[in-house]
Parts: structure tokens; C-alpha cells; sequence
């Protein structure tokens, strides 16, 4: 049996008839509620033993960003340099 992947059942899934594409659908929503209600962000992280990040606190703990920076700076950089390295191609 060939490996089945996700690309692969989309694939398909997307030279279905249009009643067949709405049948799967309706047969995914369905099951995806079955697993019960979402948890919250809030809930996985209470079960995680996780609590919000404290910027003062990172801030404590070692001068790896300059202290007249927030935080929103702090995101932007990390946004820059994920951007820059997804540019790049394998070399």
C-alpha cells in the first residue's frame, strides 16, 4: 500500500464531484465537533503547568536586548530575522 499523506487525500479530495467534496466536508465537521469543545489557549497551558511569559522577569535574567526596548521591539526583531532566514535558500 503507497504511503498516504495529507497532500495526497487533498489531492484527491479536490478531483471529487462537487456532492462528494460537500458529502466530506459535512463528514469532517461533523467529526472534528465529536472530539468534544476546543480548549482554550488558557486551559492547555493550566494543563502544561505553564504560566504567562514576564518580560521583567527575561529581563532579570541576562541583557540579551537592550533595556530601552519593549517588547513589541523585541517581536519585531524576531519577525525580522524569521523573515530574513525563510528568504534565504537552501544552500
Amino acid at each position: 500500500m503507497a504511503d498516504i499523506t495529507l497532500d495526497k487525500v487533498i489531492q484527491d479530495a479536490a478531483r471529487l464531484p462537487q456532492e462528494e467534496q460537500r458529502r466530506l466536508i459535512e463528514w469532517l465537521t461533523a467529526r472534528a465537533f465529536q472530539a468534544g469543545p476546543r480548549k482554550t489557549i488558557e486551559q492547555i497551558a493550566a494543563e502544561q503547568d505553564k504560566k504567562p511569559l514576564d518580560f521583567a522577569e527575561i529581563r532579570r535574567l541576562g541583557s540579551f536586548f537592550p533595556e530601552e526596548e519593549g517588547v513589541d521591539d523585541l517581536i519585531g526583531t524576531v519577525r525580522s530575522l524569521r523573515q530574513d532566514r525563510s528568504s534565504r535558500t537552501p544552500g
